[in-house]
């Protein structure tokens, strides 16, 4: 039976059973391998990791429509790279170990399969153990180093190979703002040598002006490229008061309006709002000049949109 003739809660409970499956089986190896047999040696999580990333590749081949042979394959062949990656991390004693095994791993992937589940998972781990060897390792300027991410992100996203990578771009360019969230300093003025983040910000600053110029360039009426000037200018004092993940997820907007992806305007939008409120409690002001604060910047948004809204309405002035 194909895929379009379940009802969509039954291929989510199929979808789910299949994870569970995946879980049960790897624990199932694990408590054979490290109880039964006695293996205490971290390197057998990379044979682990290796049966089950190939066991799960080979019922990726196999599933066709079906649906639980096809999120069997995602889990386990998801669960085999962790294992695999994790191994290596184990075995070398290095987090960077464990990084390059998850990048060669997705390289895999994207070779041999089209699954674009399984391979945003991938993807998405070696981002994450490339953040936690740049924390862990107490890498100076870890901040900045994070930041590369988004700009091989957005190359893969609008310039995208013959072979189809968008998972991994969405997967780089979502990682700084998602992960800024915990890792990041809170203000502008909480920066040092150990964390960086001037670097990431004016990164993430000068893509989101590349793409409001792409979007100014295209703009004929010259009211309209004066708007696009004084958004772009707001945007920038928003980031320049923001942490750097403030301007990552401005970008995250400006790509959204530009590829027209709801998606991205949702994640962008929700990481911008948090990060509002992160600032707002970080400011060492009383609870008064607070509340003037905010009522400034809510006048001047007022007086953004009315600037915007009376050019846009029919028999408006210069």
């Amino acid at each position: 039976m194909s895929k379009d003739a379940v009802p969509w809660y039954v291929r989510g409970v199929i979808g789910i059973g299949a994870w569970v499956t995946a879980v049960v089986l790897m624990l199932l190896g694990a408590a054979i391998m490290f109880a039964l047999l006695e293996f205490d040696d971290p390197a057998a999580l990379i044979l682990i990791g290796a049966i089950y990333l190939s066991m799960g590749l080979w019922l990726l081949r196999e599933s066709a429509d079906r649906v639980f042979l096809q999120q069997l394959g995602i889990a386990t062949s998801a669960a085999g790279a962790a294992l695999l990656s994790g191994g290596f991390a184990a075995t070398f004693e290095e987090l960077w170990a464990g990084f390059i095994a998850a990048a060669l791993v997705a390289g895999v992937i994207v070779a041999m399969t089209t699954d674009k589940i399984l391979q945003f998972l991938v993807a998405a781990l070696a981002v994450g153990f490339y953040f936690v060897a740049l924390v862990e390792g107490k890498t100076p300027y870890f901040t900045d180093f994070a930041a590369l991410a988004t700009p091989c992100g957005l190359y893969l996203l609008l310039r995208p190979p013959q072979r189809d990578m968008a998972p991994t771009a969405i997967a780089l360019v979502c990682a700084f703002p998602v992960v800024s969230v915990g890792i990041m300093e809170d203000a502008y003025w909480l920066r040092d040598i150990a964390s960086g983040g001037t670097f990431a910000r004016i990164l993430h600053m000068v893509l989101f002006l590349l793409f409001v110029y792409l979007h100014w360039r295209k703009r004929e009426d010259s009211r309209a490229k004066i708007q696009t000037a004084v958004f772009a200018a707001l945007a920038v004092l928003v980031c320049l008061l923001l942490p750097p993940g403030g301007s990552a997820a401005m970008l995250l907007l400006m790509l959204a309006f530009v590829i027209g992806s709801a998606p991205f305007a949702v994640l962008g939008a929700a990481l911008q709002g948090q990060f509002i409120v992160r600032y707002y409690y970080s400011l060492e002001m009383n609870l008064f000049d607070k509340s003037l604060l905010l009522m400034a910047v809510g006048a001047l948004l007022i007086a953004t949109w009315w600037f915007v809204y009376r050019g846009e309405r029919p028999g408006g002035t210069s």
